[in-house]
């Protein structure tokens, strides 16, 4: 198995001075996952895939990091503060590439064991690059599934065990 690289998924595109940017979290994760992944990983054929869910559509777009970002990434890792406080990150970190998409290629999904899930999208900061899974052929859950927003299923359903879980239905609060 050869690397391509990995999908962020994101709301909206994000945009700098009219230009499309990839997000400084991504050099830094990215240069993360090639230097935990020296044997597999060289930095140099791998990319991001943005993905932006925009309203009624998604736009894909690929990036490479380059040399200048990896270095920027090495020497921001373990910046206190977190990305916030690094200094020094221009679009000379990144380079847009060509995506081809066609259905003559085919291919195949990694997904982790367990129902963890791949969309943190909702979990806010749980996403840690040091979590310990395993993975399995397999394909991934939809966007919104319930492993990838459990929180959000919780609440749904202590709102219908809550002591005004009856009085939801009548038409006239007044009564």
């Amino acid at each position: 198995l050869e690397p391509l690289g990995w999908i962020h998924t994101q709301p909206n595109v994000l945009m700098q001075n009219t230009k499309q940017v990839l997000p400084a979290p991504d050099v830094l994760m990215h240069t993360g996952i090639i230097d935990n992944n020296k044997k597999n990983w060289s930095g140099q054929s791998e990319i991001i895939i943005t993905s932006s869910f925009t309203q009624g559509s998604c736009s894909l777009t690929a990036f490479k990091v380059t040399d200048a970002g990896l270095d920027w990434g090495r020497k921001n890792q373990t910046v206190t503060g977190g990305v916030a406080n690094a200094q020094g990150y221009t679009s000379n970190c990144y380079e847009k590439v060509q995506m081809l998409l066609s259905d003559r290629f085919q291919g195949f999904f990694l997904v982790a064991e367990g129902g963890l899930g791949w969309n943190y999208n909702f979990q806010g900061v749980k996403h840690n690059s040091a979590m310990d899974y395993t993975l399995k052929l397999d394909s991934p859950e939809p966007f919104y599934a319930e492993c990838h927003r459990p929180q959000h299923f919780l609440s749904f359903v202590q709102m219908e065990e809550g002591e005004d879980a009856d009085d939801a239905d009548l038409e006239d609060f007044l009564q």
